[in-house]
């Protein structure tokens, strides 16, 4: 049987993340938003390890679910060996987004929130598009050979929690050679033979492994406040994130949301608010206190009161 299929515009992992991977970014306003944030922060953090949920993998073609998912599971095991990220589970995410609180109705703030409660920097999803009979055309023209090939392809998708944009995507393609009898058989409408399905989705872990691999090393780590106990301040950033006890954080203001054509929402961070200390580490938290600045002395010589500092759950935060 010959399937194919055009790559998808839109990969929803599940419901749950729908209206967060609905919709593409524009490159120039992907790029714009990203400068922006670099420029404010200005950090050298990517050796950072980050928080990686991987979506479960859909097939927009018929009886693949079972080989897509495989896909995405492989490469979750993968990725987790390969070390430099911290995977946490996609059932996580969705519970996560069931404590999400009421008072927080729009839809993507609630996925948002639901992320950043988890201290998560990406979310990775991705889709079966073509499973297809397709030729090499070799010779000169009027005395060519068509060699036949299987051809299967994946579209993956990267998402930043921090600011909603689009960290990358991309199509990664597997192929393996055909007899001339098979793909025939193929075309006339006979299942691809599993041994060849075998091949080609198995091919298709270590290019993937490899791109999710360099967009997230090179994406700049953040955490996030999740809640202000008096004179503490609890942050997502545990053990696992490999920082050391005494390490300072800026904390940001949350700026403004921004609707792009396409629909989604964007998060561009505001000013820096104050600074944290981490002070005390849990297995994927940390307690960190207000590292107080004081402000320029008065005429008499006296120190002026120490400045205050405005930290509450969701800002955003980052190395200096």
């Amino acid at each position: 049987m010959h399937f194919q299929m055009k790559p998808a515009r839109r990969l929803l992992p599940l419901i749950i993340l729908s209206l967060l991977l609905a919709s593409a970014v524009g490159c120039g306003f992907t790029q714009t938003v990203t400068d922006y944030w670099h420029d404010l922060t200005d950090s050298q953090d990517t050796n950072l390890r980050k928080r990686v949920v991987v979506a479960p993998f859909l097939s927009r073609l018929p009886g693949l679910e079972a080989r897509a998912k495989a896909v995405g599971k492989s490469i979750s095991q993968r990725l987790e060996k390969k070390g430099g990220v911290v995977l946490v589970e996609f059932k996580e995410l969705r519970q996560s987004l069931s404590k999400v609180s009421p008072k927080i109705v729009n839809s993507e703030d609630r996925i948002v929130a639901a992320a950043r409660s988890l201290g998560l920097n990406t979310v990775l999803s991705g889709a079966v598009t073509n499973l297809s009979v397709q030729y090499d055309k070799t010779g000169i023209y009027g005395f060519r050979d068509n060699e036949p090939f299987g051809l299967m392809e994946l579209d993956l998708k990267l998402i930043d929690v921090a600011t909603g944009v689009l960290l990358g995507e991309t199509s990664i393609a597997s192929r393996v050679k055909l007899t001339e009898t098979g793909a025939s058989n193929i075309r006339l409408g006979k299942p691809f033979p599993p041994k060849v399905i075998n091949i080609l989705q198995a091919d298709l872990v270590d290019p993937s492994l490899d791109w999710v691999t360099e967009k997230v090393t090179a994406q700049a780590w953040v955490g996030f406040i999740l809640e202000v106990d008096k004179r503490r301040v609890k942050v997502t950033v545990g053990r696992d994130t490999g920082l050391p006890l005494g390490a300072e954080l800026v904390a940001y203001a949350q700026g403004q949301r921004i609707k792009s054509g396409s629909g989604r929402v964007l998060y561009l961070p505001g000013p820096p608010v104050g600074r944290l200390k981490l002070v005390k580490f849990e297995s994927r938290t940390a307690w960190a206190e207000p590292v107080l600045v004081p402000e320029k002395k008065k005429e008499d010589g006296k120190e002026a009161p120490k400045a205050k500092l405005s930290f509450q759950p969701n800002q955003v935060l980052r190395t200096q």
